[in-house]
């Protein structure tokens, strides 16, 4: 279920972009190193594209274009959205019922028996606004934390396609069978480059090929928020922070649930 006023908030708060995209060569880079560079990416042996954050400047006359919204009308819109939102959770009896398998801000992953209710209730529509449109069918779906999801979904063409999201980890590397290892429990690991670091003293530090930095993605990240799963597959929330229980001294890695990077020497 997609509601179209979150997409509003974003585009009233929507900024001028202030970046650029270069095609250096490695010297280069390491001469222009500094704090402006966002990211690079090795394209060849001798050549990258560096996104950079352009140097602010005073302008002597007005922009052809800028976005002049207010951010607090951003910020109006974000909140009205979210009682409309709660008008679908109200219909299907989410607040009290375990109906929704997943919600971000601007949608509802519900079962398609609660679409009807929907309907009734006025709720359904493509294009009006305060109402909601269905995206698409889920045929199978693991939700195992905030951002942390996996969908194979049924597309208008009748064909079976991926969707999956995961904070933290890159999409190119991420793959099914590491939704299933976290829901089984298990933490998922991998390695990724190392990337460049500048110090006063050493200058400009271009890893090795072979060097790696490891992140690791714990199994207990929807445990922070959430009860192990009952019979029934209920995620039901905590009733106090007594019932949070990892061990008298368990402290969280650097108050980070979800990845805990680890430099290997």
């Amino acid at each position: 279920m997609k509601l179209l006023g979150n997409s509003l908030y974003g585009k009233s708060n929507q900024k001028d972009i202030t970046t650029s995209r270069h095609l250096w060569s490695e010297a280069t880079l390491k001469a222009n190193f500094d704090s402006h560079l966002i990211n690079y990416e090795k394209v060849n042996d001798s050549q990258y594209i560096v996104e950079i954050n352009e140097e602010e400047k005073e302008f002597d006359c007005t922009p052809k274009s800028t976005r002049l919204s207010p951010s607090h009308l951003g910020s109006f819109v974000l909140s009205h959205s979210k009682k409309i939102m709660n008008n679908f959770i109200h219909v299907i009896d989410g607040f009290y019922k375990p109906e929704i398998y997943y919600t971000d801000t601007d949608s509802l992953y519900i079962s398609s028996s609660n679409w009807d209710k929907l309907n009734e209730g006025g709720l359904v529509s493509e294009n009006d606004y305060c109402k909601g449109k269905n995206d698409y069918g889920i045929i199978f779906g693991l939700y195992l934390a905030p951002k942390v999801k996996y969908n194979i979904i049924l597309t208008s063409d009748g064909i079976l396609k991926e969707k999956k999201t995961f904070k933290g980890y890159s999409k190119d590397k991420i793959t099914v069978e590491d939704y299933i290892r976290l829901a089984n429990g298990h933490d998922v690991t991998n390695e990724f480059k190392k990337p460049w670091v500048k110090s006063f003293t050493n200058g400009v530090i271009i890893p090795k090929g072979d060097d790696k930095q490891k992140k690791v993605f714990r199994s207990y990240l929807n445990l922070v928020k959430r009860k192990a799963p009952d019979n029934e597959g209920i995620m039901y929330p905590y009733n106090d922070g007594k019932e949070l229980n990892m061990g008298e001294n368990y402290e969280f890695d650097n108050f980070d649930y979800l990845t805990q990077e680890e430099n290997e020497e």
